[in-house]
Parts: structure tokens; sequence; C-alpha cells
């Protein structure tokens, strides 16, 4: 069993910007955010685009492509295009780019998925600009993934280091597993459970080595 994770994450992101002035919120007030970032979200957004770019480079694609309007007083009055890069020899989801509709050089969202030798997503990285405001990044997304026999986890970094978000499903001892957590629910009750160990024990660590997506 595994779950389809570029469409949990592209729901996500979606979600995160309607409405906008939602996002600038969180950012401003959440709790775990130092003051400085170890990792610059602008640049990091650069090298992912440049990421993008090296990873359809000299391959066979097959576009998905759709526009709508963002929702909310901020940012109703934009439009964007989504456009899904699939390689159609392995069927594999690429990468993810939504601009504004009218201006495509300027970036909206930019996902990009890197899978190993057995066609499974070992990282994926995100970045999300408001429409409002597109030329600083208002979420930096690292995440990495495990498998442990039918197991599929994620976990979900931010730019300070911050684990935000986790996800395990699939089969644990013949038994169906399926939870996901934020970064509230993470506590050593949890953490320390049979189950939790199956999941993330192994999982990659060292998130600010990739403050140059790769």
């Amino acid at each position: 069993m595994r779950f389809n994770y570029p469409c949990l994450l592209y729901w996500k992101l979606r979600a995160a910007l309607l409405p906008a002035f939602v996002l600038l919120l969180v950012a401003a007030l959440s709790p775990n955010m130092s003051q400085a970032a170890s990792i610059d979200p602008v640049k990091f957004k650069q090298a992912l685009f440049g990421l993008h770019q090296q990873s359809v480079k000299d391959k066979q694609l097959r576009l998905e492509e759709s526009e709508d309007q963002y929702n909310g007083k901020a940012a109703g009055r934009y439009r964007y295009r989504d456009t899904k890069f699939y390689d159609t020899g392995s069927a594999h989801l690429l990468s993810h780019i939504r601009s504004d509709a009218d201006r495509p050089e300027i970036l909206h969202i930019i996902e990009v998925y890197v899978y190993d030798n057995k066609g499974r997503v070992v990282r994926d990285f995100g970045s999300v600009s408001l429409p409002t405001s597109p030329a600083y990044p208002t979420r930096t997304l690292l995440n990495f993934h495990r498998y442990n026999g039918e197991l599929h986890s994620f976990r979900q970094f931010n730019e300070f280091g911050d684990v935000t978000y986790e996800v395990c499903a699939g089969l644990l001892k013949n038994r169906k597993l399926s939870f996901s957590l934020d970064e509230t629910e993470i506590k050593p009750a949890v953490t320390a459970t049979l189950e939790y160990k199956a999941c993330f024990d192994g999982m990659e660590t060292e998130w600010d080595a990739y403050a140059i997506p790769y």
C-alpha cells in the first residue's frame, strides 16, 4: 500500500494559498520559526527552478496544464497556470510549476521530485510564493521519504529545520497502518511507539545539506 504523495503535497500547497493572507499570518506568528533562516528561501527557489530545468532536460514529456483563479480578497485578482511535467517513459511526475497566467516567468509554486533506481520518491522540494509578492517565498519545503518493507513514510522540514509534517502508510506485520502528524503532535509519547519507529527510524535528517536541492 502506498499513498499518492505528489497529489497530497499539491493539494496541501494549493490550500495554503487560499486565501493568501492566511499564509502571511502564519509566517509572521509561528512560534517555531527562528529569527534568521538557515536556508535562504530566495536562493533555494532559484536553485529549485534550476533543478526543475535539469530534471526535464532531454526527457520525453507529457504535460498537464490548467488555469484557475485564486480566492480571497488579496489574491482574488490573480490568475495562475499549473503545469505538471511527467516523464512519458516512467510515468513519473517530475515537477509541478505554478506561474502567473499572464506572465509565465513569475513563479508562485515550484515542486520537484527525485526518484531512486526503483522508481520511488526519495526526496522532493517545494517553494511557495504569494501571488501578491512572488519574489520572496513564504514557504520552503524539504521532504524526505523512507521505505521499510511495505511502509512508506515522509518527513517535512521547513527552511529553519523545523519538522512541520509527517506521514506514514502501509503494512506493518500484515497490519494496516496510516497516520499523519503535524508539528504539535510529534511528541515523545508518539515517537517512542513501535509504529513510529518502524516508519521513521533511519530517516534522512541532514536537511541543511539540501540548501541547494538535488
